[in-house]
């Protein structure tokens, strides 16, 4: 398998829009996962105080042992501090809607760090065309004869990773 194979499996079907960094995890050399980090929201940086990077992607295909994700984002995490030491935080979420409750995360010792719309005053709203069900982030994105209804979002969970303690940054 490729990666554009291990994206197409993910859950969400597509590459994120900005890969900075994508890693495979082989078994007996042959590819079985990939763990994708992309560019954050642009507050990221701000949040957290320094450059951030959001694990964006992680698949491993089903025959994998039980605590592989796990495995393989602590793997990514000590790639990133020792090849990218610019890079502060890690970034991630769990999609509620998706039935993921950020298990692994916490497994990996990431802080829980709230849910996306705690800051905003009005929920995150999807479109969507009533005629087909197709849901669009954007109404602009939308053909011209759309049924239009908006569909607020489910908010997701937040996690955070500091990968250098400030007394060794």
């Amino acid at each position: 398998m490729e990666v554009d194979d291990f994206i197409r499996a993910h859950y969400l079907g597509k590459r994120p829009a900005i890969v900075l960094l994508c890693l495979m995890m082989l078994a007996n050399g042959e590819p079985v996962g990939c763990i994708i980090y992309s560019a954050p929201p642009r507050e990221a940086d701000k949040r957290y105080g320094g450059k951030t990077w959001e694990l964006a992607r992680l698949y491993l295909l089903d025959e994998i042992p039980r605590n592989a994700e796990t495995w393989l984002i602590g793997q990514s995490i000590r790639y990133i501090q020792r090849t990218h030491r610019d890079v502060m935080h890690l970034l991630s979420y769990a999609d509620p809607a998706a039935g993921h409750a950020g298990t692994i995360y916490k497994a990996a010792n990431w802080r829980h760090d709230g849910m996306t719309d705690d800051e905003r005053k009005s929920p995150r709203c999807d479109y969507v065309d009533a005629r087909t069900g197709k849901k669009y982030g954007r109404k602009g994105n939308m053909p011209a004869d759309a049924e239009v209804v908006r569909v607020p979002r489910v908010s997701k969970w937040r996690f955070h990773y500091p990968l250098h303690s400030r007394k060794n940054s």
